[in-house]
């Protein structure tokens, strides 16, 4: 069975897509404890406030945007999505929609809450809304749709020769690669609490390929964009946690070979691939800065020795580091 372009690259790199013509976005409710005041019912207009130098509802591929939402009363349920477009296979295709739903961080007054927002790689460059519904305590639910412009990022061409299997796979190893990709789907999926209050730290201590969202080009036929952020990491290197969190997957995967996820909560996942070892396991709860791994080589690509560090936001693979930088601005807001 033939597979889209988005599938196929899925499959192999684990990507959580969910697509208007596949999978379902979960909706996530969040309830909140706040002060029992009633709320008028009006039409809820939030007032807005993007943490990024411009102050513009501007969002780059790849990257994540910080945004705060005030009410003019207490919310005592939030939801909302990002519904982003992204290019189809091939010219004259319909172009396809990924879903974010959205995980919100209450900021203490029960009016102001924040999130993080981001566009995949390849997203149209385009307008879109964020959809927020809210309901105030003893309130009606309310809904508000915000501008957002998302914008194409600037990031290299590159060319690779690897395992022929990798883009001419057989139909043994893609069905393991679909299977893998179902695996980190369901996993990318779960919301559960927050377990992280400090900076995100790198997960090892040699320095990265600044390589995230690379255009690559495989054996000369294959084309796709690299989803994670590559680090120096001789084979045997000690692999931390890039901050607390339960592992959700400690296991082998056809392209990531050794890999190991955490669920971080809110949202947010990092995943190590090409181990050596594996020093976690399933529903171990790490703290940051913890070995969880030694570094290696291994996975269907037959890479050299590397550490490849996917993050996961809101269901959608960012910069790593410019996560990083993101939420450590967040705690620093929360004090």
């Amino acid at each position: 069975m033939k597979s889209s372009r988005r599938e196929f690259l899925g499959a192999l790199l684990g990507a959580p897509l969910v697509v208007a013509s596949g999978c379902k976005a979960m909706r996530h409710e969040q309830s909140f404890a706040v002060s029992a005041e009633a709320a008028p019912e009006a039409a809820i207009t939030p007032r807005v406030t993007n943490y990024n130098a411009s102050g513009r509802a501007l969002i780059v591929e790849g990257k994540t945007l910080l945004v705060a939402l005030t009410f003019t009363t207490s919310m005592n349920q939030l939801s909302g999505s990002f519904p982003v477009q992204f290019e189809a296979e091939s010219a004259g295709s319909q172009s396809l929609t990924e879903e974010q739903p959205l995980y919100f961080y209450p900021a203490g007054d029960g009016r102001s809450f924040r999130t993080f927002l981001s566009a995949p790689l390849d997203a149209i460059a385009d307008s879109y809304q964020l959809r927020v519904t809210a309901r105030p305590q003893n309130g009606a639910q309310q809904q508000a749709s915000l501008p957002y412009s998302v914008q194409t990022g600037a990031y290299r061409q590159t060319t690779l020769t690897l395992d022929r299997n990798f883009s001419n796979p057989s139909p043994e190893i893609l069905e393991q690669m679909r299977h893998d990709f179902q695996t980190m789907l369901e996993i990318y999926q779960r919301r559960t609490e927050r377990r992280w209050s400090k900076p995100f730290v790198r997960p090892v201590a040699g320095p990265d390929r600044a390589n995230f969202g690379d255009k690559r080009t495989v054996n000369g036929t294959k084309h796709y964009r690299h989803q994670g952020l590559d680090y120096r990491a001789p084979i045997g290197t000690p692999v931390h946690a890039i901050n607390d969190g339960i592992v959700a997957l400690s296991g082998e995967q056809w392209t990531p070979g050794q890999t190991i996820c955490i669920d971080h909560g809110g949202g947010v996942f990092s995943k190590y691939l090409h181990l050596s070892e594996r020093h976690a396991h399933e529903g171990d709860a790490v703290r940051r800065d913890d070995v969880i791994a030694l570094s290696g080589n291994t996975g269907g690509q037959r890479p050299a020795p590397h550490l490849h560090l996917d993050l996961v936001v809101n269901g959608t693979h960012v910069d790593p580091t410019d996560f990083m930088n993101t939420a450590a601005r967040l705690i620093e807001l929360e004090g």
